[in-house]
């Protein structure tokens, strides 16, 4: 039963990834995931910032204020970079090939998902196939 309701969440995972991969195109597929990234990163950074604010630990602190000064900066020049190219999306040749990267993106980022699903699921003893 478990690995019938697996293999259904994958495949819906698939169907939706791969719909919203083609739906948004593979430029602003990168973007949404490098803006994800990035802020898992600022994330992270804030957590260790406060541990170490609380442990009086100063230099890892300055650390982390920079580190998410610097992230800050890169994310900004990263938004510079991909407006000029999401806007060449609009393209009627080019935008109907970025769509179907954007699919292709959109099923590889799935098949991530399906593999960090199932490893939790493993690691949990939820679902051993």
């Amino acid at each position: 039963m478990a690995r019938l309701i697996f293999a259904a969440v994958v495949l819906l995972l698939f169907i939706w990834r791969t719909k919203k991969g083609f739906h948004n195109g593979m430029m602003k597929e990168v973007a949404t995931l490098l803006s994800g990234v990035v802020s898992l990163a600022c994330v992270a950074l804030i957590l260790i910032a406060v541990t170490s604010a609380m442990a009086k630990a100063m230099s890892t602190l300055t650390l982390c204020i920079v580190g998410l000064i610097l992230l800050g900066i890169v994310f900004k020049l990263c938004d510079l970079i991909f407006k000029p190219i999401l806007a060449l999306s609009n393209v009627a040749v080019i935008g109907s090939f970025d769509k179907v990267l954007g699919a292709v993106m959109g099923a590889a980022e799935a098949g991530v998902l399906a593999l960090v699903i199932y490893y939790v699921a493993k690691y949990t003893g939820v679902f051993v196939l």
